[in-house]
């Protein structure tokens, strides 16, 4: 196996590599200004092993681009990026489901990472990858379990018998009468209603310390579109007489010192909106009932165009750094010309 170590990255495994650098850079600034202001020594050990998965996702990340000698990204810095001795922003109780929903994430993320890689040493670092989250995953639920924090998705009956759809009506949902959304829809309205929720409130804190007003009117925006889509999903699932989920936004305290730079903000938020794009996609895709699936679609719409002037905000800033790409060959002939 130590022979594939010498087989050329390929553009996937390049891809997950520099993502994986970037993201954990940028949550490990995060995560030791949440350890730095934590109260709670359960939570702190929650932060403690997710700053180590970091740590160890940095290390292993680093020692491929060497062998590789592929250019190390500039990512972020605790020196530039992060103040740990600023006042807390958001509550113990805020750490603890940030690092949960961080932790499904990152689930999700290195599941794809893996599926897509095929060099032995790249699979390793993934499959370690895979195992520190869901460790993680397991710890921040536990404690969150046991304080009464976590929120549990709605229960629905055990259906007595097997059915089959035998009416296009099934699929309606505009006019007439419309069936009980079924468990696939319960279950993407619940997930995406409850990371809008961690979301708003992380906006919401974001623009209390942002530098730019620009970032801060950014951030603003950021959270007025996640309490939409809140009370969207709210609104579908009042209609079936099922509980809502919890707000988070009492978790933002009030101070208005930044421990963040609008740089580190502005790429958590960046990261956080391509996962969402992710997760209404496959809404849409899976919902069955047309207006539901209407609704995903408008939600999408408006997420891209956040996005996009998300990007735009970091490119006039000097702020994105650049993915590795193919080779211009076009560029590449022209230059050969002169």
């Amino acid at each position: 196996m130590n022979s594939e170590h010498n087989i050329r990255l390929t553009s996937a495994e390049i891809a997950q590599l520099w993502t994986g650098y970037m993201n954990n850079s940028m949550s490990k600034c995060v995560l030791k200004y949440f350890k730095e202001n934590t109260q709670d020594e359960e939570i702190r050990t929650v932060l403690n092993l997710a700053i180590s998965i970091s740590d160890k996702m940095l290390q292993n990340i680093t020692e491929i681009y060497v062998k590789e000698n592929h250019p190390i990204p500039v990512a972020f810095s605790e020196n530039e990026d992060v103040n740990v001795n600023a006042p807390a922003l958001y509550s113990d109780t805020f750490f603890l489901n940030f690092v949960h929903n961080m932790a499904r994430h990152g689930l999700t993320a290195y599941g794809a990472a893996l599926s897509a890689c095929a060099r032995f040493d790249v699979l390793e670092l993934f499959s370690s990858a895979v195992d520190l989250t869901r460790e993680l995953f397991f710890k921040s639920l536990n404690i969150s379990l046991e304080k009464g924090l976590y929120s549990r998705a709605a229960s629905i009956p055990i259906p007595e018998k097997v059915e089959f759809i035998e009416k296009q009506g099934y699929l309606t949902g505009w006019f007439g009468e419309r069936r009980p959304i079924n468990s696939l829809e319960i279950m993407h309205f619940y997930e995406n209603m409850e990371r809008n929720a961690v979301g708003k409130a992380l906006l919401l804190g974001f623009a209390q310390v942002a530098g730019l007003k620009e970032v801060q009117n950014y951030m603003v925006r950021g959270s007025n579109i996640a309490n939409k889509v809140v009370e969207i999903m709210a609104h579908i699932l009042a209609e079936e007489n099922i509980s809502k989920s919890p707000t988070y936004d009492s978790e933002v305290l009030k101070s208005t010192t930044p421990p963040f730079s609008d740089k580190l903000m502005m790429f958590q938020v960046s990261i956080l909106s391509g996962m969402s794009l992710g997760y209404y996609g496959t809404a849409i895709g899976t919902v069955a009932r047309r207006d539901l699936g209407a609704k995903f679609l408008r939600i999408f719409l408006e997420a891209v165009h956040f996005a996009e002037d998300g990007a735009n905000i970091m490119i006039e800033h000097g702020w994105m750094e650049k993915p590795p790409a193919s080779v211009d060959e076009i560029e590449l002939a022209k230059t050969k010309r002169k």
